[in-house]
């Protein structure tokens, strides 16, 4: 455990009214579910007073290698650390999952000039 967050770490989330349930059985929860200490929606903020753990570190054997691929802080991470690590040492990887496709960011520039989304072009 890399310590830069602990089980005081306050997690705080913004949703609309809406989305807000009252309650999210524990049994539904999976290991690497943060609990979430603050909610804040547009008319009001919420103090859970969660009594639910937080997860203690990076689960690396629930990353599976394409989602690993998708987010480069946490690949670069694991290359530090398994350069820290024996030879032939590795972090655990979780199994092959197919992700859904990700979306298409449009470039600003594009935007500008009318050739995007609400453009009059």
């Amino acid at each position: 455990m890399m310590g830069a967050i602990t089980a005081d770490t306050l997690v705080v989330t913004s949703i609309h009214d809406e989305q807000l349930v009252d309650d999210i059985p524990t049994s539904k929860l999976l290991r690497h579910d943060v609990p979430v200490d603050v909610i804040c929606t547009p008319t009001r903020v919420i103090y859970t007073n969660t009594k639910i753990p937080k997860p203690e570190g990076i689960y690396w054997d629930l990353l599976s290698p394409q989602k690993l691929a998708q987010i480069k802080v946490l690949r670069d991470l694991k290359m530090r650390i398994e350069a820290t690590c024996a030879p032939g040492d590795k972090l655990p990887t979780g199994p092959d999952e197919q992700l859904p496709p990700l979306a298409v960011r449009v470039e600003k520039e594009l935007l500008r000039a009318g050739g995007g989304r609400g453009g009059r072009g």
